[in-house]
C-alpha cells in the first residue's frame, strides 16, 4: 500500500496542471466569466507540495479498480471561485467508473485555494488536474 501511495505522489509531481474543490455557486457567480489563464493562477494554500501532501493523504485507490488492476490519469476539470472555493469538478477524462468517482471525491473535499487575479481583482478561474491511479 505504501508502495501505491508512492506511485501516486511522484505521479502527481510529474504533471504541471492542478485541480480544487465544490461548491454552490450563486447566480451572480454563475453569469461571471470564467477565465481560462490570468495573471494570478489559484494557487493550492502551501503551493504545489502541499496540493501533492493533500493529495496522497487524502486519495484512497478504489478496491474494485485494484482488484481488476485497472490504473490510469483521471483529468478533472473546475472553477477556483473568487472566494477560493472549488465548485463544479467535472470529469474530462475517465479511466473507470470507481477511479472517476474517486477523484471527484478527493476534489471537492479541498480547502480553500488562494483565488486567481485579473487586474487586480479576484476572478473565476477554470483548473485542470490529473489524478494518476498507478499500483505496482
Amino acid at each position: 500500500m505504501k508502495k501505491i501511495a508512492f506511485l501516486l505522489l511522484v505521479a502527481l509531481l510529474s504533471t504541471t496542471t492542478i485541480t480544487a474543490q465544490k461548491t454552490v455557486i450563486s447566480k451572480n457567480q454563475s453569469k461571471e466569466k470564467v477565465f481560462d489563464v490570468v495573471e494570478n493562477m489559484p494557487e493550492f494554500p502551501g503551493g504545489q507540495d502541499s496540493l501533492m501532501s493533500f493529495l496522497m493523504h487524502t486519495l484512497k485507490y478504489p478496491k474494485e479498480a485494484m482488484a481488476k488492476g485497472i490504473q490510469g490519469r483521471v483529468v478533472v476539470k473546475f472553477i477556483v471561485e473568487k472566494d477560493g472555493q472549488v465548485s463544479t469538478p467535472k470529469v474530462v477524462r475517465s479511466v473507470y467508473p470507481a477511479l472517476d468517482e474517486e477523484a471527484l471525491r478527493v476534489i471537492r473535499c479541498m480547502p480553500k485555494w488562494k483565488p486567481g487575479k485579473q487586474n487586480g481583482r479576484e476572478v473565476r478561474v477554470f483548473f485542470t488536474l490529473p489524478v494518476t491511479f498507478r499500483m505496482k
